[in-house]
């Protein structure tokens, strides 16, 4: 009886903590956050010694989500992307059933870091025959996971889990949307909006220099006389991916409007903005712009660059400073003979 007592006991634990993290999960619509409470809280609530996120991610939804910074923090905290399906469905039994057991170094040495472990769980994200990814769990009580404990918990928590991950991932991609260039795929007005209060905000805190450019396509209303909506689009989108291939991932980049584009470039003063800006030039005029299999055309760009005030200012006007500086010397380029890049 006692012992029947204690396991309703620990039963009873059991579905309060998961009740705690499915209520905060369910409140959590953000990718890096729920990734934050399945590698930070889940091992903080379960007592475990390691917890590891995996996800299958082929299409590369989930390393767009994150970006490849917060993908390599977060990789430093237990997530790992895989870019197809690998060796990850021999981890797994055919039905897709979580694995509790020993911990076998031989055999689980890829799913976790620590080596002193005795036990774990394997728990596949799976629905309808379909593997999305695993989620580990292990730790150093040898009796903590044994083959033939109930799993109806485990099941749950990854039904729970898969479903809160693709919610994520259905509201980045609408976020994203919103956010987005249609025509080009890059980020819109809206979006460097938003990134320019915080970039100047960041930037005003921590006395570090923001850099910021304004592109603009030479002549590109030709483009469109002489070939039409069609071909002027297929430059904005080569000429997008030429300054964006340029840019560094910590960079932002935006279409502004029509043929202009614009950048923020963080911890970057002038000297060092100028010289991204005179490789961006120097590769737009040397690129042949492909229209068609027979027809190609050369372009050029001009380029403003300013720096952000760090002194004796405050954010908004920081902000309108920064934008209007770099379109300012925009205006001076294209004055100038265009081709050519102009700091503020």
């Amino acid at each position: 009886m006692e012992h029947l007592l204690a396991v309703a006991r620990n039963n009873e634990l059991k579905l309060k903590r998961f009740g705690e993290l499915e209520r905060l999960l369910m409140t959590t619509r953000v990718f890096s956050q729920l990734v934050m409470i399945m590698l930070v809280d889940f091992r903080r609530y379960f007592d475990l010694d390691e917890v590891n996120l995996v996800l299958l991610d082929a299409s590369g939804d989930w390393l767009n989500a994150l970006g490849v910074v917060q993908a390599a923090d977060l990789a430093a905290l237990g997530l790992t992307l895989v870019d197809g399906e690998h060796t990850w469905y021999q981890r797994y039994a055919e039905d897709f059933r979580p694995y509790l057991g020993k911990y076998d170094a031989d055999i689980h040495a890829d799913c976790f870091t620590k080596t002193s472990l005795a036990s774990i769980a394997l728990i596949p994200l799976a629905r309808q025959g379909n593997l999305y990814g695993g989620l580990h769990l292990a730790s150093r009580d040898p009796d903590r996971f044994q083959a033939g404990d109930g799993t109806y918990f485990l099941e749950r928590l990854a039904s729970f889990l898969l479903m809160c991950l693709e919610n994520s991932q259905y509201f980045d991609k609408l976020e994203r949307f919103g956010l987005t260039d249609a025509l080009t795929q890059v980020n819109n007005r809206r979006y460097f909006d938003a990134r320019l209060k915080e970039a100047v905000s960041h930037a005003l805190r921590h006395q570090q220099p923001l850099a910021a450019m304004m592109f603009d396509l030479d002549h590109f209303k030709q483009v469109n006389d002489q070939h039409g909506h069609q071909g002027g689009d297929s430059v904005l989108q080569q000429a997008a991916k030429l300054i964006q291939d340029c840019l560094r991932a910590s960079d932002s980049f935006a279409r502004y409007g029509g043929e202009e584009f614009v950048a923020l470039l963080p911890a970057t003063d002038t000297a060092a903005s100028v010289e991204i800006a005179e490789r961006i030039r120097s590769r737009i005029a040397e690129h042949d712009f492909i229209l068609s299999s027979t027809v190609t055309l050369k372009l050029t760009v001009s380029i403003g660059v300013a720096e952000t005030e760090l002194d004796g200012i405050d954010e908004l006007a920081a902000e309108q400073n920064l934008v209007h500086e770099a379109d300012a010397a925009l205006y001076r380029a294209k004055q100038q003979g265009r081709n050519c890049v102009v700091a503020a």
